[in-house]
């Protein structure tokens, strides 16, 4: 019924006279069908090409987006893709900026990367911090099927009482992506080098080939390989950082299943081998995984995540006279709202817990963040 409504006022759309009051009534009778039924992938795409004909682009590019979000790989979401394309090319930006600011309380704040030792006498403090994102992109190989970007991220963290463990990450990066009818290719290179409290912590080099195998009706299948390179650096809080240096080989396999026009799930499997300078921090990691993403009205979203993550140790630690063993259990809830084409907020929480045979790496942590985030 609400697509025979929608195609009577296509009908009295294109039947009545050009003029700025019948252009005001037929926003108003769109924007009244979208009413009746915001989930429609018919009444949004009605609206985008209204806004498309008038040169109105963001408001018709919120409504083709919504339209690829609420019914992908249809004739809706195939139609609001070639009016994007066409948006795309008028434009023809080769560049974006991505920026965000939050907030976060973390309970665990001196937490170190990758489960290291914690520095003695100031473990599991908690604090509030404040961040601050910046990504800057280019497109600098733009072809019908082939696309390559550079990219350049700073993100840092400033904490209310814990500066010692401030971060700063700078990465730079490189994609080249072949996109094909059902396959794409993608090579990814990335470079990172981090600062805790001022002081130079790690820096590495990151090579991730991947191939996604697109099965039709939104089901897609992604195999990716990952080989890291990283050097830790020695500080006065982590001096025996350098122990963990050595490279990681990663291979994992997901899955993509669409569940109606608005919720998408994602399962898969990961297993990485870790190898150290010093072999009581090699490791075999095996990780299940699994995220459900939900849309609902008024472009509000859900993503929900689980991860069970085992990592047995090679051998044994010579402080603790074991061979390590961990559990990793990681769960996380975010609620996102798009404000506009450029502007959205959202709010999270993400939960750790650690289980291991080792006390000093046994622990628990819990994030909540809020944040805005805008693209130009």
């Amino acid at each position: 019924m609400r697509y025979l409504f929608s195609a009577v006022i296509i009908i009295l759309i294109f039947s009545a006279p050009a003029s700025a009051q019948t252009n005001k009534e037929t926003e108003s009778r769109l924007k009244q069908a979208l009413l009746t039924n915001p989930q429609d992938p018919r009444a949004n795409l009605d609206l985008g090409i209204f806004y498309y004909n008038k040169d109105v682009y963001p408001e018709a590019r919120d409504y083709f987006e919504t339209v690829v979000d609420l019914a992908p790989n249809t004739e809706y979401a195939a139609e609001a893709k070639k009016y994007l394309a066409s948006m795309d090319r008028k434009v023809e930006k080769r560049w974006r900026v991505d920026t965000a600011l939050g907030l976060q309380y973390d309970s665990n704040v001196v937490l170190n990367p990758d489960d290291g030792p914690l520095p003695e006498g100031i473990s599991r403090k908690s604090d509030w911090r404040a961040l601050i994102y910046l990504k800057g992109q280019y497109d600098f190989l733009k072809k019908q099927n082939l696309l390559g970007t550079a990219s350049y991220s700073f993100y840092q963290s400033l904490h209310s009482r814990l500066s010692d463990f401030n971060i700063s990450q700078h990465t730079l990066g490189a994609n080249v992506i072949y996109d094909l009818s059902k396959i794409t290719i993608k090579g990814a290179y990335t470079f990172e080098y981090i600062l805790v409290g001022g002081d130079a912590y790690d820096y590495s080099h990151t090579v991730t080939p991947s191939l996604t195998i697109k099965e039709g009706n939104g089901l897609s299948t992604i195999v990716q390989y990952s080989y890291s390179w990283t050097k830790f650096k020695d500080a006065d809080l982590f001096t025996d950082n350098s122990d963990r240096t050595g490279s990681n080989n990663q291979i994992s396999i997901a899955q993509n299943i669409p569940i109606g026009g608005s919720a998408e799930a994602k399962i898969g499997y990961a297993y990485d081998n870790d190898n150290a300078r010093e072999d009581f921090w090699d490791y075999n990691g095996n990780k299940f995984f699994a995220g459900l993403n939900l849309k609902f009205p008024r472009n509000i979203s859900m993503d929900l995540y689980g991860e069970y993550y085992t990592k047995d140790y090679d051998e044994t630690h010579p402080n603790y006279g074991k061979t390590r063993e961990d559990i990793v259990h990681t769960y996380s809830l975010t609620l996102s709202k798009r404000l506009s084409e450029r502007l959205s907020i959202a709010v999270g929480e993400i939960y750790i817990r650690n289980k291991s045979n080792i006390d000093a790496f046994d622990y628990k942590r819990a994030i909540t963040s809020a944040y805005i985030t805008a693209r130009f």
